[in-house]
């Protein structure tokens, strides 16, 4: 009975054995040991201690499908033959590391999408045929690091959407058709080092939109597509921001840059001109793209409509202001900053700014000549303004063109700036001297340089690069290959504000005949070509119909062509930065010859207009809401002539109204007397105004200008 107990124990324990759910396995080198798995380990779901798989012959995975668990590492490298992971699709955990590479047949990791919790790194390198990581799409936390490099075929690193936190470092290097980062974007938080480095096709950061924290340095190194550091503006702790050998990188002045500059936590070199050095990117920092408003002669001053005119700044010259006045300035409801000014014999405003095209606005107001009290009158003061040297206004008369003595005035003009400062010089004229109130510039537009620029030929040049000629050459004709030439050109559009428009601008001549010859822009979707590599054999071809086409002929000038559409179209799909192609479709066998931005002068241009920034404010001026709509409009204002006022006068109604207009006079205590005016009355135009069936009082009066587009208030005063 004894020994009959005894084999009845022993039995039971190899049952057991037999089918556990745990089981020790060392390394799996075969596909043989791969089918027959459940045969070696009947049963067995968790795998104690770690799991190798690594073979020249292993083919597939499928024999593991039961497997749930490992409680050691998984590392599944050197297979030069595995095309297929299926057969880990039960895993949902891993107690260490997963380590996948060198794997060169492997194309996806479809098998791994119930994986949640792997307790150790993640590491997924050097498998050249692999295009997606999507199954690793349970990963919301990585407690090690994160390594996805050198898998050559990777375009995204779509299937990472859920990972929000990595305890340990992050390195996405060489991934050379990856294109960009969309994947990670909800990645919060990196405890270590976060490095991006040779990376050829990325083109932005687009994807790190909501990295908040690096415990240690954001590296990024060797991208040769990248042109701007837009995209960690939301990055609040990092120890140092490091962007070296990326050669198309010219934006490196985002707020998050700029704010570290000063404490040296920002290192840069051997990018593109704009990024190749902590004082480049400093100087670009400084250039306010936000409007620019002084109040010349005076202190900070802020309007009803919440614009802040700074304490006077940027000039030179005599240094002389006239005495605050006081009393009432009509057309206005900013007294105060029409009191003071700048007056002196000559004096010059030379105000930093951002390379392209500003609107400035000069304000005046002759608060001497012709004042209470005080002689003179038209023609008592005449003075001249230059800017960028050129004459903008000759004997200008602060008392003529506002309609006499304490009333505000206000001239606008569009400059281009190309040195990054904008001078304003105010020179004596006829008579006195000159004077200015305040000063506003505010950016529309930009003149933008190309970051590649490069010609290509065909036939027996099909293999020869022309990057670094001072010239882009344009010629085709029917037949010959040879003489066949087209030229391509890249530019870096402005990060964070809209391009309304876009004019590109190259500049040369028919070098053959007289003749008129129409050169045609195409659009360029590819802009992974690079300046030293392109040739005809290699250059990407284009992806739209022509863009619009320009007539050159034997004249030396900047030739323009509209391509607004297509730039438009590329920055709102996050693209940011634009390739054309130039060239002859019509084969007319005629070579054209433009500048390349390797002439050292008359670069080819990109002119982009920008958005204006809107202004949302309100204003109660006695009881009347003023809503400002734009930078430009408020600037824009209606005009009362003469004023004072009697029982007649003229309205110059502002551009910024549209739509049917209606005229209020209301006095101080708020009581309002409608002003009947014509239905026709438009925008731009002057409408003659009658007061005289009204009882009026002597005194200040707010008139109230209402359209369908804007509201508008200008002080007059009514006499008897």
């Amino acid at each position: 009975m004894k020994k009959f107990l005894q084999t009845v124990i022993v039995f039971a324990l190899s049952i057991s054995a037999v089918f556990s759910q745990t089981c020790n396995v060392n390394s799996l080198k075969t596909q043989a040991d791969i089918d027959n798995f459940h045969v070696t380990y009947p049963g067995c779901k968790v795998i104690n201690g770690d799991l190798n798989i690594i073979s020249s012959s292993i083919k597939n995975l499928n024999g593991l499908l039961d497997i749930t668990k490992v409680v050691g590492s998984i590392r599944i490298n050197d297979n030069s033959e595995l095309t297929s992971i299926a057969g880990l699709t039960s895993l949902e955990q891993i107690d260490g590391e997963i380590n996948i590479e060198n794997n060169d047949k492997l194309p996806s990791l479809h098998g791994l999408e119930n994986l949640t919790r792997p307790m150790g790194n993640v590491r997924v390198v050097y498998n050249e045929t692999l295009t997606s990581i999507s199954a690793l799409s349970g990963l919301s936390t990585i407690p090690g690091f994160l390594s996805v490099g050198q898998n050559v075929s990777l375009t995204s690193l779509t299937g990472l959407e859920n990972l929000t936190r990595i305890e340990g470092a992050v390195s996405i290097a060489g991934n050379t058709k990856l294109v960009d980062l969309k994947g990670i974007g909800n990645l919060t938080f990196v405890g270590s080092f976060f490095y991006l480095g040779f990376n050829y096709s990325l083109k932005n950061l687009i994807g790190l939109d909501k990295l908040k924290s690096v415990g240690e340095r954001l590296e990024i190194t060797g991208n040769n597509s990248i042109t701007s550091l837009s995209g960690i503006n939301q990055l609040e702790t990092v120890s140092v921001i490091i962007a070296t050998y990326n050669p198309m990188l010219t934006d490196c002045a985002i707020q998050n840059v700029c704010s570290r500059i000063k404490t040296y936590n920002v290192s840069v070199h051997d990018n593109a001109p704009g990024c190749n050095s902590t004082e480049e990117i400093s100087y670009n920092c400084s250039l306010p793209t936000a409007p620019v408003r002084i109040n010349a002669g005076g202190g900070t001053f802020t309007t009803a409509t919440k614009k802040v005119f700074s304490a006077d700044q940027y000039y030179s010259g005599i240094d002389r202001i006239s005495a605050a006045v006081s009393g009432d300035i009509l057309n206005t409801s900013n007294d105060p900053l029409y009191q003071t000014a700048r007056c002196s014999p000559a004096f010059s405003y030379n105000i930093p700014v951002a390379n392209g095209e500003v609107s400035v606005y000069l304000h005046f107001a002759e608060t001497y000549y012709g004042a209470p009290g005080k002689k003179g009158g038209a023609g008592s003061r005449q003075f001249h303004v230059n800017m960028e040297g050129v004459r903008k206004l000759t004997n200008y008369d602060i008392f003529a063109k506002a309609g006499g003595a304490m009333r505000a005035t206000a001239e606008t003009f569009t400059v281009n700036v190309t040195d990054g400062m904008l001078n304003i010089d105010f020179l004596t004229g006829a008579a006195d001297l000159p004077r200015v109130s305040a000063i506003e510039v505010i950016r529309t537009g930009l003149t933008l340089q190309p970051n590649a620029d490069a010609y290509i030929r065909d036939g027996i040049y099909n293999n020869t690069n022309y990057g670094s000629e001072s010239n882009l050459d344009i010629k085709n004709i029917a037949g010959e290959l040879s003489p066949k030439r087209s030229s391509y050109l890249r530019f870096q559009l402005p990060a964070n504000t809209g391009i309304t428009s876009a004019k590109l601008r190259v500049y040369g001549h028919n070098h053959e005949n007289s003749k008129d010859i129409s050169i045609h822009a195409y659009g360029v979707d590819d802009d992974s070509w690079t300046e030293y590599g392109i040739v005809r054999s290699n250059a990407p071809v284009v992806s739209t119909l022509s863009l619009g086409y320009v007539a050159v002929n034997s004249v030396y000038k900047y030739y323009e062509i509209d391509v607004s559409s297509y730039v438009k179209a590329q920055q709102q799909a996050g693209d940011a930065q634009v390739s054309f192609l130039l060239a002859d479709p019509n084969n007319r066998n005629t070579r054209i010859v433009f500048n390349s931005k390797e002439n050292g002068s008359f670069p080819p241009q990109l002119i982009v207009q920008t958005t204006l920034p809107v202004a949302n404010s309100n204003t109660r001026l006695n009881q009347e809401i003023v809503t400002v709509q734009s930078e430009m409009q408020d600037s824009q204002e209606s005009t009362v002539y003469p004023n004072p006022v009697k029982k007649q006068f003229t309205v110059g109604i502002s551009m910024k109204h549209a739509g049917r207009i209606s005229l209020e006079l209301i006095n101080e205590s708020g009581k309002g007397y409608v002003i009947p005016v014509a239905d026709n009355i438009r925008a731009g135009e002057k409408t003659d105004v009658d007061i005289s069936g009204f009882s009026l009082n002597t005194g200040i009066y707010l008139l109230k200008i209402n359209s369908d587009a804007a509201a508008e208030v200008v002080k007059v005063l009514v006499t008897e």
